[in-house]
């Protein structure tokens, strides 16, 4: 699969891709892009008939259980909801081209615009780094609900009871029994609204300590705000502490005040569905132990 994600694009994708960004414009560079594990992504470089060079980021679905995996985030779910970022202010890349159907290019595949940055490592200065985060929020949110609900589809938990059980490495099992017993309750009640729904670092570019760009909207969901910023707080508290999520959510509220609505149900809820993926998300000791750390405080938030 890692080969299929970053294989150069064959090709006629390439040729739609520079038709794409202008007549006349020309191919100089093609880098597969770092990350991801359900697209093949891309930069390329074009020289346009300006002299201009562009970046764009080519996307495409080339894993062949898609359709069967993820049918809810199709190509033409991810061209629609970069439409509605962009009247918004919200920063986001820009759609370019949409192939949805494959006609043109090897596969399904949308260009979009390159922000610029890069994903964040270490912040020079956390508070400042948590309160930007919180600040991009209310822009998300705040996208019309009526489109939104409209253009993307209801959120739903990535697993099920079913498919949720203690994991091998907890110190407490019981305390992920009772985690996953509440997580998979009905949510508690509140407004709906558009969300980026895999909020976290490692989804936002910096330039100079500056927060430049919100990337990977492939799941973006109608739902609830919560969500979004129980996703954040569950990243950071497994990057840096507990207390770094506690100041994540407490800018949250600064900025958004009495319409925040959080409920710690979704610490929960974010914490129970990165089980049968924490292979993959964390493999040191010290973010699993910092992860049930999260969950007892959510537990404990809940009385």
């Amino acid at each position: 699969m890692e080969d299929l994600l970053h294989r150069c694009p064959p090709e006629q994708t390439l040729e739609w891709a520079v038709r794409s960004v202008g007549a006349r414009a020309r191919l100089l560079s093609v880098e597969p892009l770092a990350g991801g594990k359900s697209h093949g992504n891309h930069s390329l470089r074009v020289l346009d008939a300006t002299d201009n060079v562009r970046e764009v980021v080519l996307r495409r679905w080339v894993r062949p259980d898609w359709r069967e995996t993820d049918p809810q985030f199709s190509p033409q779910q991810e061209a629609a909801t970069f439409d509605l970022l962009a009247s918004s202010e919200v920063p986001a890349p820009h759609l370019v081209a949409a192939d949805p159907a494959g006609r043109e290019c090897d596969v399904p595949a949308i260009l979009l615009t390159r922000s610029s940055g890069r994903r964040p490592t270490r912040p020079a200065v956390l508070g400042s780094f948590v309160r930007q985060l919180a600040q991009a929020l209310p822009a998300i949110h705040g996208i019309d609900p009526d489109r939104a609900r409209r253009t993307v589809p209801p959120y739903r938990p990535y697993y099920q009871r079913a498919e949720l059980r203690p994991p091998i490495w907890a110190r407490t099992p019981a305390l992920w029994e009772r985690a996953i017993e509440v997580a998979t309750q009905d949510p508690p009640g509140g407004l709906a609204c558009f969300i980026h729904r895999d909020y976290h670092p490692g989804n936002t570019l910096w330039v100079s300590e500056q927060l430049t760009a919100i990337v990977d909207w492939t799941t973006a969901s109608f739902g609830s705000p919560s969500m979004d910023v129980s996703h954040m707080r569950a990243n950071l508290a497994m990057s840096f502490d507990s207390e770094t999520a506690n100041a994540f959510l407490a800018a949250y509220r600064e900025i958004v005040g009495s319409a925040s609505g959080w409920h710690p149900y979704w610490d929960l809820r974010v914490a129970v569905d990165f089980l049968p993926d924490i292979p993959r998300i964390a493999r040191a000791e010290a973010p699993l132990a910092r992860l049930e750390d999260f969950v007892e405080g959510a537990l404990a938030a809940l009385g």
